[in-house]
């Protein structure tokens, strides 16, 4: 089955999206926050529905994730709205503590992730090697995207209702990370995956190759190899994962110019496909805590860029990322980065336009960058 999209209407009679934000700032408990916040996206769950809580369980070695106990209290709220919640996500492209679903399995506990601990079943929902899916159809492409199709990891398409759980924080390639990018990479399998990042696909500079043959090593799709001691890419096995990027010691390989933006635009094709599949049945909760310049993927991802702001709850993809990125931009850098000011702090140390991400999926209808942000009392 193919799923299209047909998106409901998520916008205020003001034209404007409502976003609801618990701040940090009024010593209050923010398990409380939560519960607060997420009465006003509850009517996504119907009784009986199957919940997939997408939240991202760190690498090991990694601290700055969305820890259990905030989990754990997400899906008790749904148990309280009537749902059976499942904490899911997906396997990697990377060869690391994730790349199948019994590593990621092993990486989730050890992070503390059990069913004892969240409440619930923890689900890899990509399969044992991160190919189960089902395909959606994106019908609508912007920007010279060529992204029409995604495949849908298996128990994520399976389930009634979505509820997205992102940790706030920079990425090297997308700026920034939130709600697009846990949805658009985050619920999709391996070969989506890769689809995703082929907006990125490394160039070879072969006369800075020595012939040491690391990268071949590390790569898990056999798409290296060495002739006449050089390194050889077989890009039909490529799936893009730039492992071979990040750990060639003689800077073989380099994003192609524009490489960031088109990853975001594709991010955002991505996302729509997902969100296609729910209709109206997903809700988005940010939190704005452990802002690091670094993904969750990167252990350790590095230190805190401004302090913790608090947790938004939208209907709105596009309105609650945008409302997280401006809420960074208020908020006053910390350390190292204490000189930065920018609309877009995030993307500013990363090098990149966040903000591209944001603009395509609006085009793309999936939300609004106008917003009213409602503080929960």
């Amino acid at each position: 089955m193919r799923y299209t999209i047909e998106r409901v209407s998520i916008v205020k009679a003001s034209g404007k999206s409502e976003v609801f934000f618990f701040p940090y700032d009024r010593g209050r408990a923010f398990l409380r926050g939560l519960r607060t916040l997420f009465s006003k996206v509850a009517d996504i769950v119907s009784t009986g529905d199957s919940v997939a809580v997408k939240v991202h369980m760190g690498e090991y070695g990694g601290s700055a994730y969305l820890h259990p106990p905030i989990v754990r209290r997400a899906c008790d709220l749904i148990k309280e709205a009537g749902g059976k919640p499942f904490v899911t996500d997906t396997t990697t492209l990377y060869p690391l503590g994730r790349f199948t679903a019994s590593q990621y399995l092993a990486t989730a506990a050890r992070n503390g992730f059990t069913e004892e601990s969240v409440g619930a079943p923890v689900v890899i929902a990509d399969g044992e090697q991160g190919y189960d899916g089902e395909w959606a159809n994106i019908p609508r492409q912007v920007s010279g995207c060529s992204l029409d199709k995604i495949k849908i990891a298996r128990k994520i398409s399976d389930a009634d209702s979505l509820v997205v759980l992102s940790h706030v924080k920079g990425h090297i390639q997308a700026g920034f990370g939130g709600a697009i990018k846990n949805v658009a990479m985050g619920c999709v399998t391996k070969d989506s995956k890769g689809a995703q990042h082929r907006a990125n696909r490394a160039i070879i500079d072969i006369s800075k190759c020595n012939g040491c043959g690391q990268c071949i090593e590390a790569c898990r799709f056999k798409a290296l190899s060495l002739v006449e001691e050089k390194m050889v890419r077989d890009d039909e096995k490529c799936l893009d994962c730039s492992q071979c990027l990040y750990l060639c010691p003689e800077a073989v390989y380099s994003l192609p110019p524009g490489a960031k933006e088109r990853f975001q635009i594709s991010l955002a094709h991505a996302a729509a496909g997902v969100l296609g599949r729910f209709q109206s049945k997903v809700a988005f909760i940010n939190f704005i805590q452990d802002v690091t310049r670094s993904c969750d993927c990167v252990a350790p991802s590095g230190f805190p860029v401004v302090p913790d702001i608090g947790i938004l709850a939208s209907r709105d993809m596009v309105a609650i990322d945008k409302a997280s990125l401006d809420l960074v931009a208020q908020s006053k850098p910390l350390g190292e980065f204490a000189g930065i000011r920018s609309p877009d702090i995030l993307g500013k140390i990363n090098d990149a336009d966040s903000l591209v991400q944001i603009r395509t999926a609006r085009e793309l209808g999936l939300g609004n960058t106008a917003y009213e942000l409602s503080v929960a009392k």
